[in-house]
């Protein structure tokens, strides 16, 4: 067992003359290393041997079952007693020792347990150096991996392979570390996966420890709630300045389950307007004990603008149906008191009431149609469309309305015929809006020019008038339900506030845009874009494309 402890040592040359010199000096004898063919590789003092002859201990050693040599001789006018060991490797360790001056019988035996146990205590420490110095390296290697992992090194591994023992302890602790950095790569992905997709969301999330302090805040939390720079153990109150959160992660903290509440933050550089935010708030717990908290930050802007305007929609709807509705009602209560004896006075009163009840149509009508259009819906069968002919033909066809108002409508032909792809009923309808709101807000003796123009990708519908033209703070407003510049003034000339926003929807169903340029009292222009056509003349419902 010794010598295969020896055979495995992991000792360079140098290392071994050391350690012998060192253990030769602490047992006061002098030690030799040699090969199987009885060759010294290292000693403590050189030998008075010759270099040819093999000594007989060594001999003994190399020969003998038990792998044991002794002898004693004359060596440096002194008598010497040698010990030798074989090695599982096939060398030989030998110790010298000056022999006893007592009788020859009691100074042999005296000689050879002296020199086994000088051997024995060599083999010893060779056996502790064979052990604990590879141990040692183990675990200063083991230690380096611990140190790369740390450092986000996953691929270093213990490189030790000297002896079969710690060499399966080296494969052992490689195989841990491949199963720990797969367990850590998987975390590292599912860590990105879950990163990417909370800085992707336009939703933010925050989360704080029981003292507070900010433990996660997406880039979106702190772009919502205006929080700048590294925020991570930063008090809430000194990172976010603009709101006071803490009240609601506090409160929070207090319930199971989701707490919501809804705060105002400033918007914009200015900071003069306000930003609505909802906050879903989650306690955090750990042990049975809140440890903290975890908010999701929605922005409900986009969902307080669609309220306002479904309230306003209500409202405008209400008010829209109950004016004509009460022109009518007033007028047949006038009738039945007696008017109706009176038949200018009648004819007058029914046409008034004749006139509402288009008017309440037509609202209606509107209605109907924006709500389909915004709903999306609807099947349309869509075609290839002449647009400059169709504007041509709209034109014409109110030429007589705008002479009523004394407008004069002028269509520029052009040069070439202009395709679009589109549904034609949506098309006229949205020719009639614009040219009729042209006539409409034009002044006495005016003029109404419908132009349509060709470019490479796109046609586009120009219709311009010279009327009372729209203040600037108006247009940004002109394409929403109900707008009105002048409220008296458009239900006077039977408009429903919703003729402009269904051109808008036609337009961007279509795939169009349209702008508008006004000066006031001198004119509106409405500039219609829509994608060119240049396939043949085919049919295709909405739902095939």
């Amino acid at each position: 067992m010794s010598a295969m402890y020896l055979d495995h040592a992991a000792f360079s040359p140098s290392e071994e003359k050391s350690a012998m010199k060192n253990l030769a000096g602490e047992l006061g004898v002098e030690m030799s290393l040699l090969d199987k063919d009885g060759a010294v590789v290292a000693e403590t003092r050189p030998s008075a041997s010759a270099d040819a002859v093999i000594d007989e201990e060594v001999q003994e050693a190399l020969t003998s079952e038990s792998g044991e040599g002794f002898a004693r001789r004359q060596t440096r006018k002194e008598d010497s007693m040698f010990a030798a060991c074989r090695l599982a490797n096939g060398g030989v360790v030998r110790v010298r020792i000056a022999a006893p001056t007592v009788g020859d019988t009691v100074g042999q035996m005296s000689g050879r347990l002296l020199l086994i146990g000088v051997l024995l205590a060599v083999i010893c420490f060779m056996m502790v150096q064979a052990i604990v110095t590879p141990g040692e390296q183990l675990v200063k290697s083991v230690r380096s991996v611990l140190d790369a992992f740390a450092e986000g090194k996953f691929d270093e591994r213990v490189g030790f392979k000297s002896g079969k023992r710690n060499s399966r302890e080296a494969d052992a602790v490689n195989e841990a570390a491949a199963r720990i950095q797969e367990q850590l790569m998987r975390q590292n992905r599912r860590t990105r996966a879950m990163s990417a997709v909370l800085n992707q969301s336009q939703n933010g999330m925050l989360a704080v420890d029981e003292e507070m302090r900010i433990t996660l805040a997406t880039s979106s939390a702190k772009k919502l709630l205006g929080m700048k720079g590294n925020c991570d153990g930063v008090l809430l109150e000194v990172a976010s300045k603009d709101v006071d959160l803490k009240p609601v992660f506090q409160e929070a903290m207090k319930h199971d389950g989701v707490y919501t509440n809804e705060v105002a933050v400033r918007s914009g550089t200015t900071g003069r307007g306000h930003m609505p935010l909802r906050l879903y708030v989650s306690p955090l717990q750990q042990d049975h004990a809140v440890v903290g908290a975890v908010a999701m930050v929605e922005d409900i802007t986009e969902l307080r603008r669609m309220e306002q305007i479904r309230t306003d929609f209500a409202a405008n709807v209400s008010h829209e149906l109950k004016t004509p509705l009460t022109s009518i009602k007033g007028f047949v209560e006038t009738l039945m008191e007696g008017a109706i004896d009176n038949p200018p006075m009648a004819h007058k009163f029914l046409k008034i009431i004749m006139m509402e009840a288009d008017r309440l149509t037509r609202l209606i009508n509107d209605i109907l149609s924006i709500t389909k259009m915004e709903s999306g819906q609807t099947e349309v069968s869509n075609e290839r469309l002449q647009l400059d002919k169709m504007a041509m033909d709209v034109a014409d066809m109110l030429t007589i309305h705008a002479g009523e108002k004394g407008v004069t409508i002028k269509a520029n032909q052009p040069d070439e015929p202009l395709f679009v792809w589109g549904n034609s009923d949506r098309v006229e309808q949205l020719l009639i809006n614009l040219i009729e709101n042209a006539i409409k807000y034009n002044r006495q003796d005016g003029e109404v020019r419908v132009s349509v123009y060709g470019a490479k990708d796109n046609v586009q519908l120009l219709v311009s008038d010279t009327g009372i033209g729209i203040a600037e703070e108006h247009i940004p407003r002109l394409f929403e339900r109900f707008y009105r510049v002048d409220k008296g003034r458009s239900r006077s000339m039977g408009g429903t506030g919703l003729g402009l926003a269904i051109v808008k929807h036609i337009t961007v169903s279509m795939g169009g845009m349209i702008e508008v340029h006004s000066k006031l009292g001198e004119g509106t222009e409405f500039l219609v874009t829509l994608p060119r056509y240049y396939g043949k003349d085919t049919t295709q419902t909405q739902e095939e494309e």
